[in-house]
């Protein structure tokens, strides 16, 4: 295949190594009656004149057509895959992004058309996934009208969504102006206590060592470590002994920074075994 970010993958493995990429067929157009089809129960005999009993098949008049015609998975691995497949139960094409590190990963594979993403030889394999623009630039050569996250990597960045919006191709996700209040945490936190909801004791993004120690002597411990962007457990520590609490949050820095682009983290205090309430919209 081409290394060049340009062109589509040619090559294809059989069939039994991924059924993702498969096409559906066209949704026959809405009927107003419903199809019988007459089936012998019994073996033809001379004497048997009566008619079988047909079958009914549904109306198909609740068929709808597909959203978009072409939809790029902005992620790797299982999460693009559950992306591809449910636009292939959609009838919708599907575009694949990959780095070199994924170039024999089941997501390239399994859709209609794959891109390879350029990036630095001493570049990190994840930082390729959070390129902003060349992601919407290869969204637009390949002719794909939406662009679908995932979660993590770029999902929460209002970056990403204000330039698929600037580029002409819908990002399937919240608006940019409520990613700009929740994507980054201590802002969501500010969005709940002007709102009246009770939060535990927080701090703002901090910068250092020094400052996260300062705010940790105030509250004391136990704490936890959060990245302020992104979410799935990634950037997280948490702290019960002062000693680890400078090591632990280079550790979130760096580890945020890796996944998210930044590496911004911010500091609560731990609530040990809560009752969690989520609610998804």
């Amino acid at each position: 295949a081409s290394s060049s970010s340009s062109s589509a993958s040619a090559f294809r493995p059989p069939a039994a190594f991924s059924t993702v990429g498969r096409r559906a067929v066209d949704v026959p157009a809405a009927t107003t009656t419903t199809t019988r089809l007459g089936v012998a129960t019994e073996p033809d005999t001379a004497d048997d004149t009566s008619t079988p009993a047909p079958m009914e098949f549904p109306n198909l008049g609740n068929a709808v057509s597909p959203p978009f015609a072409k939809v790029m998975a902005a992620n790797r691995a299982e999460i693009a895959v559950r992306i591809m497949r449910a636009c292939t139960e959609l009838n919708m094409a599907t575009v694949a992004i990959y780095g070199h590190e994924d170039r024999y990963g089941q997501h390239r594979w399994g859709a209609d058309e794959a891109y390879k993403l350029d990036k630095d030889d001493d570049a990190s394999p994840i930082s390729a996934y959070l390129d902003i623009d060349q992601i919407v630039k290869v969204a637009k050569d390949s002719g794909a009208e939406a662009i679908h996250p995932g979660y993590g990597f770029l999902s929460e960045s209002p970056e990403f969504a204000n330039a698929c919006a600037e580029a002409g191709v819908t990002f399937v996700g919240p608006t940019v102006e409520n990613l700009k209040t929740f994507s980054d945490k201590t802002s969501a936190r500010n969005a709940a206590i002007e709102a009246g909801v009770p939060v535990v004791p927080g701090s703002e993004s901090l910068g250092s060592a020094e400052e996260v120690t300062a705010f940790v002597e105030g509250i004391g411990l136990p704490v936890i470590i959060k990245a302020a962007m992104g979410g799935g457990g990634k950037g997280m520590r948490i702290v019960r002994d002062m000693k680890d609490l400078v090591p632990f949050f280079e550790s979130a820095s760096s580890e945020a920074l890796a996944s998210f682009g930044d590496g911004s983290v911010f500091v609560e205090r731990f609530v040990e075994d809560p009752r969690h309430i989520e609610v998804q919209i």
